[in-house]
């Protein structure tokens, strides 16, 4: 995963530039940068925090813990104050289908779900299977970001709707939960049900928000 997002975001990460070679306004690019800062530096803990577990290091793996609700509370606050701030300017720029007033719904349902993932993950830190499966979930949750920005993905998936936008996190979730059921000789039935929540979720979202209902809603709520 640590892989995918490096290289979705390699165009930022090298130059600075959104999706597209887009550039980003002076305005909006310090939050982006906060926000794509602690997006990077969760993927890293994570990946860190999985060693430490594999090697037995319990400890510290606990003490990094709190560094790394600490991060995931930045890349929550920052994931909504960007999807915000960056749909106001063009709330009708066509984006991946959708209008990026609709598409502001798909960016929120994506901090949501990670929130409630790392939640979920910190409320069972005494459940390891509980927590292990809350976690990978939330890193999965905010991957999609960095696949609609491999081309490569676009002939497999498409470029618009729920399929383009989530299809390869789905599949790749799918991918886990074999893997993982292989190699454990057991269903994980709490990664199947956070990762049918995913699903059901951000499809849903999908929908919705290209529905008069959530436009009149955009509108009322964030003046978009």
């Amino acid at each position: 995963m640590l892989m995918l997002m490096l290289a979705g975001f390699h165009p930022f990460y090298l130059r600075g530039e959104g999706m597209g070679e887009r550039k980003i306004s002076p305005q909006l690019l310090p939050l982006v940068v906060v926000h794509g800062s602690a997006m990077t530096a969760w993927m890293i803990l994570f990946l860190v925090q999985s060693l430490l577990i594999s090697t037995r290091n319990r400890r510290l793996h606990m003490k990094l813990g709190w560094g790394a609700i600490a991060v995931a509370s930045v890349v929550a606050i920052s994931g909504f104050m960007v999807a915000v701030q960056s749909v106001r300017p063009v709330p009708s720029l066509p984006f991946w289908g959708m209008a990026y007033r609709q598409f502001l719904l798909v960016m929120l349902a994506e901090v949501t779900l990670f929130t409630l993932f790392v939640l979920a993950g910190v409320l069972s830190r005494k459940r390891p299977k509980i927590h292990r499966a809350m976690l990978l979930l939330a890193s999965l949750s905010i991957l999609a970001g960095a696949t609609v920005r491999m081309p490569i993905l676009f002939p497999i998936f498409g470029e618009g709707g729920w399929m383009g936008i989530f299809g390869p996190i789905f599949t790749l979730g799918a991918v886990f939960l074999l893997v993982r059921s292989l190699l454990s000789r057991t269903f994980d039935r709490w990664f199947a049900a956070g990762y049918a929540a995913l699903i059901v979720l951000y499809v849903g979202a999908s929908k919705f928000a290209v529905s008069d209902a959530w436009g009149y809603l955009a509108k009322a709520i964030f003046n978009t």
